[in-house]
């Protein structure tokens, strides 16, 4: 092979300048041995990021499929919560459920008529949608029900619902313990608020007896109700002072109520989501 004496200067100065500046960034490297090896080095070190990009990439897909079946799992446990656990309470003199309880359905407020002494004390939630079975027509020698009233003319703020009568609804909510709280509208330590409101019941007067039922302070009616047709009447309940303590019970004195829900540690008196 023929090599021209121009080509062979070029070559030796291209390489004499490799060594010079290899020189000068690796003061170790004294040969091209060694320039090899660091170059090898580079290629490796290449190969090893694009490596670590896949895994990094690799990873991250995972972890959004895990995030996404945390999703799911977490979308069923707040499903199964709606629809096994927790428990329920009536909110009277409303139709919808506060915060995130869930609404099994609303209804009208029912009970003895307030002259009656029998039938039953406890006034019930009931669904709109009756379903009936086997029945005779007309009155039969039987317990009765009919619907209920606010009876509340004498209190101005609440003058406007009275002879109304009262709707309900039955909430769910994802914990055990429910409890009526009279006298107060705030909750005690570990229970949450559902809602709160004032302490209502038959007039003290009339042959119905009747259960204490906290109805709701921002009550609701059921529209086109306004008649003086009585039945089962809802009266404010007020203090006796004398047989209650006089301090701190006052005498007639509308008494508060609030619903509570277990729920540890929980402090605030707000009505909350749940979690």
């Amino acid at each position: 092979m023929i090599v021209n004496e121009n080509m062979f200067m070029f070559v030796i100065l291209i390489l004499s300048s490799i060594y010079i500046t290899s020189s000068e960034y690796a003061p170790s490297c004294r040969n091209f041995d060694c320039e090899y090896k660091l170059l090898s080095k580079l290629i490796q070190l290449e190969e090893k990021t694009a490596q670590q990009d896949s895994k990094i990439s690799l990873l991250t897909a995972k972890l959004e499929d895990a995030e996404k079946t945390i999703a799911n799992l977490n979308d069923t446990i707040v499903t199964n919560q709606k629809s096994a656990d927790g428990t329920t309470y009536i909110r009277w003199g409303r139709t919808t459920c506060p915060g995130k309880a869930v609404l099994v359905y609303d209804g009208y407020v029912a009970g003895s008529d307030h002259l009656h002494s029998g039938t039953a004390a406890n006034p019930l939630c009931l669904p709109k949608d009756p379903d009936y079975d086997k029945y005779l027509d007309g009155f039969q020698e039987s317990g009765r029900i009919c619907g209920a009233e606010y009876q509340t003319n004498s209190y101005p703020k609440w003058k406007y619902l009275h002879d109304h009568e009262i709707p309900c609804a039955v909430c769910q909510i994802p914990r055990n313990n429910v409890l009526m709280v009279p006298g107060k509208d705030r909750c005690h330590d570990n229970y949450m608020l559902e809602y709160k409101g004032y302490l209502m019941s038959e007039h003290f007067k009339h042959a119905s007896s009747s259960e204490f039922v906290c109805v709701d302070g921002n009550p609701e009616t059921i529209k086109g109700t306004h008649q003086n047709l009585n039945g089962k009447l809802f009266h404010f309940v007020e203090g006796t002072c004398g047989s209650l303590p006089c301090n701190p019970y006052k005498n007639g004195w509308e008494l508060t109520c609030a619903v509570c829900s277990y729920s540890y540690n929980a402090k605030s008196t707000s009505i909350q989501p749940y979690t």
